[in-house]
Formats: structure tokens, C-alpha cells, sequence
């Protein structure tokens, strides 16, 4: 039997294109349902368009012609078709016989094909794949499951239905749902300004577009889908509006009623690029950035949703964020909308805390009162795992009874930040390497704000900070991971960049272990 080309990888494969028929077919197939249609479903579409065209065209060129066979005697003059050159048709214009031992005696036939001679077998008494009850293949042709089509070949064709109807303006998009423009229903600046009082009142929102439509006196007699679809469409195209439920569900917000935290980064989390040389930092720096797990280190999420353990760094516990880090990405699946609201749980007490997803600047807002009520050091451990439904997630921390500690306390003097060991109460697990804290968050904040005024390098920072950390330390070393959290304080800086300069400059020499020594007279020599 001859395969269908619908029925071929070539076929569907990355040469296939939409033509002006198939927007033409999609157009009509929306003027007939009248609501909007999934890329799925459109793509389904037109592969189902493009079979029933394949079986078409083969009617076409099977009508009065005879399906050409090798078994079969023909005459001069016949009109025959071969399937299995892509339905090629010609005439008879010449017989002979022929023969061969292993097929014996047969005819010969002459057919005219587009202008050029060709011979075939004709009365052939041996086996041949041609020799076929359904030899024009139509029989494949009017059995295709299309199901198992669109299995194997359905995501390269809703691509391609994708790019084609973004550069046609009369298809409007709401994520991967179509529809077109002339059949919205209409949504009319007093629709707008109405949809904006109500959020207010209901303290910014979020409200579901099935919540909004009944209160804003739209046409009954439009279709809900085709409504909802409209509505959406239009508060998405308006910057009052932002649309911040999970993936896959649809809630509005009054944008100017989000937190500040939401509609600008704080700025101690904030961080600009700093170019480096990822050559320098061997396999176990390496390993030691992907167990740090920073956001803005360019970490590959892991597979799967898995609840996540992640060490409190100073500007997050500042800005009362948490790290949209590769491992800790998964639990927040991004969606369409650039902000997110969700549900933080207490693991212990239940209490709901409302947090706020910012996907492009890598943070989640809303946990300063929480970090604050249970005292979560720097350095402290947080929990996270999935919750029993989109955008809800579990928020614990390692609990205990209140402990007296040795921390490192952060002070400026002189312009010039200073550390000192110091035991402070501590309630949380925490890592010994990391934790750091100070009393003098406003003279710590000057000190920040002077870093960054003067842009000072990581170098320059780095030999500010060494000293005062390895006077901590009978052997005047210091752990990376040390260097990493205090460095935090004074500029937002992911582990890459300062591993480079950890192993760029002279003046800090690696001891093992991830333990650095510093080299006063070194600095001064490569300075």
C-alpha cells in the first residue's frame, strides 16, 4: 500500500509552512464555531484539512484513469496513474513483450509521462508490492487516525499555526488561545473604568474575569466564552490591569494597588550584570555555585517539583523576598503574566501569607512580617514544598528553642564596614558559614549606598571585607561561602563573579577546601 505524504515525517517536518488556504481555512473554521479555538485545536484542524485535501486531489487524479499494476494487461491508449510516483498519470503508447528468468514472459508497456517515455511490467505472473487489492492507496487515505497523527507531529504544526497568525492582524491571541477580532464581543472604555472601581474596592483584587463580567452590564445575548475571551483581551492590552493568577487560570489586579515591593524591585536585591571569566573557577567552585543556588547564577532547574531547602542571604532577608533560584523556580511554574500572586502557608501555624512572584527580576516579595516574627537570621535555613494546588506553597524553617550563638555583627566605622563575634539568641537552623547579621541596619545601608555611588569593584569590596572576617579566625582563613554572604551586604553579588576575582588576584590565596587566605602585601602589589 502507498503511504499518503500527509502520513510522512517529511511532511509535517520543519519545511512546512502555513499557506494563504490554510489561514483562509482557519478564518472560516472561526466564522462557523464562533468562539475562540485552542492552538491545539486549530492545528488539529488543519491537518484534518490537509488530509481530506490529499484524499481530494487523489479522486481528482484517479477519475478515469486505471490504477496502473504489474499484473494487469493494458492497451494502447489507456490512461493510467501510479501511486507510487506520487500519482503521476500518462497514456499507453507502446507494447512489446519482454522476458527474464526470474519473471518469465510479460509485456512491456510505453506510457507517456509529462512529456517523457517510460517503460513498465504489464502481465507479470511473479509476486510484486504493486500487485495490491487497494493499489491507488486511497484506502489509507480514507482511514487516517487522526488522533495518532497529530501524536507524532501535532507540536510542529501548532508552531507553525502560531507564527502564522501572529503576522496576520486579524487573529488576536490570549496565551494559546485564538480568536478573531471582528467576532469579539465589545468592550468599551466605560467597561474599563468600571472593571477598575470594583477591583478597588475589592482592595486591588484579584477577582477571576467570570467574578468581573456580570457587574459590568455587557451584552447578555453574546456567547460567555466569546465574552470572557473579550474581556481578557482588552484588560490585558490596558496597563491599569495586571493579570496575576497561576499558570493556566486567569485573575485581575488593580496594578496601582500592588505592593511597592511588586511594582519596583527593591533595590537591595537589585543587580547588575558583572561580566567575568566562568574559565577561571574550577570543577568544585563549580559545585560549591550550584549549592549556593543564587538567582542570578545561570543554573539549570532540576527536573521535577521537589520541596527545596535554601539559605537566607542578607539582601533578601532585607527586602523580606525569597530567590526565584534554579531550584527553587519549579515550584512557581512561570505563566503568561510577568507577576504572580500566591499563597505562602506556615507549615506550623497555617497562617496564610500573600506573596507576590516577580519572574524577570528573580524574586518572590511579601515575607518581611514573616522573617521578622520568627527572626530568621541570615544564614538561617527556609523550607519550601509544594502546596495542594497551583500557587499554593508551603513556608516552614528549621524551629527550635532560642539558642545563644556566636554570629558575625556587621558595624561601620569610618566609612568602612567591621566585623565582630557576638552571641546573639537564634531560633532557626542556619548555616555556620553564612549566618551574619548586624544592629546597624540604617549605618550598614550608607555603607551600601556609598558602594554603590563610588561603583566599587568586587575586588576592592572583597579586601575590605577579607581582613575583618579572617580576624575572626585563629588561622586567619576565611570560607568562601563566608565571603559570599558578608560580601552581600555591601553589593548584590551571585558567587560566579567573586570566585573569579578569588581567583584572579594575587592577594587571595586558596588553602583548601574552599578556605581563602589574604595577602595584604599582595593587594598592595597588584594595585
Amino acid at each position: 500500500m502507498i503511504q499518503p505524504r500527509t502520513q510522512t515525517a517529511a511532511y509535517w517536518g520543519s519545511d512546512f509552512t502555513l499557506t494563504e488556504s490554510d489561514i483562509e481555512q482557519i478564518y472560516n473554521h472561526f466564522i462557523e464555531e464562533e468562539r475562540p479555538q485552542t492552538v491545539e485545536q486549530i492545528a488539529r484542524g488543519i491537518m484534518a484539512y490537509h488530509v481530506a485535501e490529499e484524499a481530494n486531489n487523489v479522486r481528482r487524479l484517479l477519475s478515469g484513469r486505471t490504477v496502473y499494476q504489474p499484473e494487469a494487461s493494458y492497451k494502447v491508449d489507456d490512461e493510467l496513474v501510479f501511486p507510487v510516483l506520487d500519482f503521476a498519470h500518462g497514456t499507453v503508447q507502446d507494447i512489446r513483450s519482454g522476458y527474464n528468468p526470474q519473471d518469465g514472459h510479460f509485456q512491456v508497456i510505453k506510457v507517456k509521462i509529462d512529456g517523457t517515455a517510460r517503460e513498465f511490467a504489464a502481465e507479470l505472473k511473479s509476486d510484486h508490492r504493486l500487485n495490491v487489492e487497494d493499489g491507488s492507496g486511497f484506502e489509507a487515505l480514507a482511514n487516517v487516525d487522526l488522533d495518532q497523527l497529530f501524536a507524532l507531529y501535532g507540536h510542529v504544526v501548532q508552531e507553525k499555526v502560531g507564527e502564522a497568525l501572529e503576522s496576520h492582524d486579524e487573529f488576536v491571541r490570549l496565551r494559546d488561545v485564538w480568536f478573531v477580532k471582528q467576532l469579539m464581543a465589545e468592550v468599551n472604555i466605560g467597561h474599563l473604568h468600571l472593571t477598575e472601581a470594583i477591583l478597588e474596592i475589592h482592595n486591588g483584587g484579584p477577582l477571576t474575569t467570570e467574578e468581573l463580567a456580570p457587574q459590568l452590564d455587557m451584552d447578555s445575548g453574546v456567547d460567555q466564552e466569546v465574552l470572557l475571551f473579550s474581556l481578557n483581551y482588552h484588560l490585558l492590552m490596558d496597563d491599569r490591569f495586571d493579570e496575576v493568577a497561576p499558570k493556566d487560570t486567569v485573575a485581575w489586579f488593580l496594578r496601582r494597588m500592588e505592593p511597592e515591593g511588586v511594582l519596583q524591585t527593591p533595590p537591595r536585591i537589585v543587580y547588575r550584570s558583572i561580566p567575568y571569566d566562568r574559565a577561571l573557577l574550577s570543577p568544585q567552585l563549580h559545585l560549591l555555585e550550584r549549592e549556593l543556588d543564587d538567582e542570578w547564577s545561570d543554573l539549570e532547574a532540576p527536573p521535577g517539583v521537589h520541596p527545596v531547602v535554601f539559605t537566607l542571604l542578607f539582601p533578601h532577608r532585607h527586602a523580606g523576598t525569597i530567590p526565584l533560584s534554579a531550584r527553587i523556580r519549579p515550584l512557581f511554574p512561570a505563566s503568561n503574566s510577568p507577576r504572580q500572586r500566591i499563597i505562602l502557608i506556615d507549615d506550623e501555624t497555617e497562617e496564610e501569607i500573600i506573596g507576590w512572584v516577580v519572574q524577570e527580576d528573580r524574586y518572590i516579595y511579601g515575607l518581611a512580617d514573616w522573617y521578622e516574627k520568627h527572626s530568621i537570621p541570615v544564614g538561617g535555613f527556609v523550607h519550601l514544598k509544594p502546596g495542594p494546588e497551583p500557587g499554593v506553597v508551603s513556608l516552614g524553617y528549621d524551629r527550635r528553642r532560642d539558642k545563644k550563638e556566636w554570629i558575625r555583627l556587621a558595624t561601620a566605622v569610618d566609612n568602612r564596614i567591621q566585623f565582630e563575634l557576638k552571641r546573639r539568641a537564634v531560633g532557626c537552623g542556619f548555616d555556620d558559614l553564612m549566618i551574619v547579621g548586624t544592629d546597624t541596619i540604617a549605618a550598614i545601608d550608607a555603607l551600601w549606598r556609598r558602594a554603590e555611588s563610588h561603583q566599587r569593584s568586587v575586588a576592592s569590596l572583597l579586601a575590605e571585607i577579607f581582613p575583618q572576617l579572617a580576624g575572626l579566625n585563629p588561622q586567619s582563613t576565611v570560607h568562601a561561602k563566608t565571603l559570599y554572604s558578608a560580601l552581600n551586604m555591601m553589593r548584590r553579588v551571585p558567587p560566579g563573579p567573586m570566585f573569579a576575582e578569588l581567583v584572579r588576584h594575587p592577594a587571595f590565596q586558596p588553602v583548601g577546601d574552599h578556605y581563602w587566605k589574604f595577602a595584604q602585601n599582595r593587594w598592595q602589589d597588584g594595585n
